[in-house]
């Protein structure tokens, strides 16, 4: 049984620009560079002068961009096939 007082102390660890690119098999320069975290709207905290970043909330963008990326793969196969 949970409880709210469990979901509250059960707090997530933040991870660094590093083990995200190695967690999700991604180049390391999309979590480094803050052009490419805008570019790819990588969800991301910054501490002062640090980036962290919640793995959950990663893998969750992961599966959206790649079902994005899918999704206008298969609309361009349909536009040069017609």
């Amino acid at each position: 049984m949970s409880t709210k007082l469990d979901a509250v102390t059960a707090v997530e660890p933040m991870i660094d620009a590093k083990q995200a690119a190695a967690s999700l098999r991604l180049p390391y320069y999309w979590f480094a560079d803050p052009a490419m975290r805008n570019k790819y709207r990588i969800p991301h905290y910054l501490l002062g002068g640090l980036v962290r970043y919640r793995l959950s909330e990663l893998q969750a963008w992961a599966s959206h961009h790649a079902s994005a990326v899918a999704r206008r793969a298969s609309d361009g196969n349909e536009e040069g096939d017609a």
